[in-house]
């Protein structure tokens, strides 16, 4: 083993050690097992100050993303930038390169609701692609722990373009973890 990867092990164990404090301390009172935060995904441990909020309607958006991408409307656009950034927005909405365009083939291509109606779809799609991603024991106690209502009939639309979910849950991740998101500010994923 070499003197590099010997200086990161311990790092890794602390950074696990420290989002299973971080969830168990966002899921205080749930009844949850080691095996239940081990397996929690660190967005539970968002702060409640808007930035689970973020997360929920930028997950929207990247699930939404074959939508955005073709939507003309600028009304529509425009409250999706007012809600995650102009900066977010043009991310989202630029060029794909090959590998990028084979997954949005993936992506199913939803009606997109009025423009006074799409940040809470925004953020009821990412809500519900959110729970979809936790282990099924846990969703039923995590949404009411959270206060959401989800429509679970998007399960099983989550569950036939499961690659793209994954893909938009993997973007939001990243947007979630980036600097200027843990300082408030929209960004983009990559």
């Amino acid at each position: 083993m070499s003197t590099t990867a010997a200086h990161e092990l311990p790092m890794c164990a602390s950074v696990r050690r420290a989002r299973r404090v971080a969830v168990a301390r966002a899921l205080a009172g749930l009844t949850l097992d080691w095996a239940d935060i081990d397996a929690a995904p660190p967005w539970l441990a968002l702060p409640d100050d808007g930035a689970r909020e973020r997360l929920c309607a930028s997950t929207g958006a990247w699930w939404l993303m074959a939508s955005l991408k073709a939507c003309i409307d600028g009304k529509r656009l425009a409250k999706v930038r007012d809600l995650l950034g102009d900066e977010f927005l043009t991310r989202l909405r630029e060029p794909t390169d090959a590998q990028h365009l084979e997954r949005l083939n993936q992506a199913r291509r939803s009606l997109l609701p009025p423009a006074e109606d799409l940040p809470a779809h925004l953020l009821a799609c990412g809500r519900a692609l959110l729970s979809w991603s936790l282990r099924p024991q846990l969703r039923a106690s995590v949404l009411r722990h959270f206060g959401w209502s989800v429509d679970e009939r998007h399960y099983k639309i989550f569950d036939v373009h499961a690659g793209w979910a994954r893909h938009a849950l993997e973007a939001a991740a990243r947007q979630a973890n980036s600097p200027a998101a843990r300082d408030g500010e929209p960004e983009t994923a990559e």
